[in-house]
């Protein structure tokens, strides 16, 4: 298996736009993401002003495909 890429938190003085999943809950419990480039950055939507963590795509395609084949525990029973 490849390793991960390099996961950077933080994106001080970059404008982001910011977009929540249409599978969010309506109690505010959900991630955003903003895409930049080859790069995907997420944030709590409950802590705008919280951390940053980005990951390029490779890496989001590749945890995704491990969620949706089962590979994975989403957390929840």
């Amino acid at each position: 298996m490849a390793q991960p890429s390099t996961v950077r938190v933080g994106h001080e003085g970059t404008k982001l736009t910011w977009r929540k999943s249409s599978y969010s809950d309506h109690n505010g419990d959900c991630v955003e993401l903003a895409e930049l480039g080859e790069v995907v950055a997420f944030r709590d939507s409950k802590r705008i002003q919280g951390p940053v963590v980005s990951v390029d795509r490779w890496t989001l395609e590749t945890f995704v495909a491990a969620l949706v084949n089962g590979h994975m525990s989403t957390g929840r029973p």
